[in-house]
């Protein structure tokens, strides 16, 4: 009696201990899912498991391919400098602490050119303001941005020029027929000359394109930006006696971009501003050129929120092909293209 005691003892104690589990419903028991039984929580797991497997098995892997995905470094096919790797550093040292003889600045800019494009491309380390320090004529020393565009690109450094006298009208023309500008801009004025025209041209262009969207880190689907955001983004317009040190002291957003004092159609300053600096330009018309050419001299990304106005102006006036802009255009920014092009072969009337 002993010997069977000791035997069936230790099942008895194991059966009492599995029936204090079964009591507790949270570990051993799950209630009925999907039109299924109720059943013990192993099964009941294992059923959702593999459900699950089955479903991820029947779909395809998904891969993450960006939308019309920007190009952030444009390559430059530059042949090797003439001048030793000393004679280089030596001139940029020369230009870091020299603003004047100015025909010797322009000339020591000129050979040092295409050394300064290459270091500013493969020094990806660099921020905007360390590359500003670096070469400082390129910002207080007036025409050095053109030059470094112009041995850079030589073919589209004059396009906005030859190209904007014929094409302003036809952009305003345009923009008359598909938005309320005048409405959007606040603008109930006239437009008496020529210049202020093109003036008016330049300031609505953020207006015939959506505005631009990027993905939000660590979140899904991505942030919009709004039509104001495109426009101050590309140019942001001032009162006469605006504070400029101040301004440039409250700057937060991205730059470049430009600055106009004054009215819509007849600003009395314009200015790039980059990195809290100004490059004073004299026209919105020059304006506009100094911002686009300040994007390929210091190898910078264009704006998000007006990404489809600078990769209009990229294409269309300079003729760069995919450069900094999208590889594949928005809709509205092709339409505006082709519109041009058939003004421009169409036969005037007289």
């Amino acid at each position: 009696m002993k010997e069977l005691i000791k035997l069936v003892g230790p099942r008895l104690k194991l059966k009492k201990e599995l029936q204090s589990l079964v009591k507790d419903e949270q570990a051993w028991f799950a209630p009925a899912i999907g039109g299924h039984d109720s059943s013990g929580f192993l099964e009941n797991r294992l059923r959702n498991v593999r459900r699950r497997d089955s479903h991820k098995a029947s779909k395809p892997p998904t891969v993450m391919v960006p939308k019309s995905p920007l190009v952030s470094t444009v390559d430059l096919d530059l042949p090797e400098d003439e001048l030793a790797d000393s004679d280089i550093a030596a001139m940029t040292t020369w230009l870091k602490f020299h603003t004047s003889p100015t025909q010797q600045v322009e000339e020591m800019m000129r050979k040092t050119c295409r050394a300064r494009a290459t270091l500013i491309r493969t020094e990806n380390e660099k921020t905007v303001a360390e590359i500003i320090k670096e070469y400082p004529r390129l910002i207080d020393v007036p025409g050095m941005i053109e030059q470094d565009f112009r041995i850079l690109f030589p073919t589209s450094s004059d396009s906005l020029f030859m190209k904007w006298p014929v094409t302003y009208e036809s952009i305003l023309t345009y923009a008359d027929k598909q938005i309320s500008w005048r409405e959007i801009l606040n603008f109930s004025g006239k437009l008496d000359t020529d210049e202020q025209k093109s003036n008016m041209t330049v300031h609505l262009l953020p207006l015939l394109f959506p505005p631009g969207m990027k993905r939000k880190d660590g979140k899904k689907g991505p942030k919009h930006a709004s039509t104001e955001d495109a426009c101050t983004s590309f140019i942001q317009v001032e009162k006469v006696g605006v504070n400029i040190s101040a301004f440039l002291e409250a700057v937060k957003k991205c730059q470049p971009f430009i600055l106009a004092v004054g009215q819509l159609e007849s600003p009395e300053q314009v200015f790039v501003v980059v990195e809290r600096q100004t490059v004073d330009c004299g026209s919105l018309l020059k304006v506009l050129d100094i911002c686009f050419k300040l994007f390929y001299i210091l190898d910078m990304t264009y704006p998000w929120e007006c990404i489809n106005l600078w990769d209009f102006v990229q294409k269309f006036i300079y003729g760069l092909g995919a450069g900094k802009g999208r590889h594949k255009s928005v809709p509205s920014v092709s339409l505006l293209i082709n519109f041009l092009t058939s003004a421009a072969t169409e036969p005037s009337k007289e």
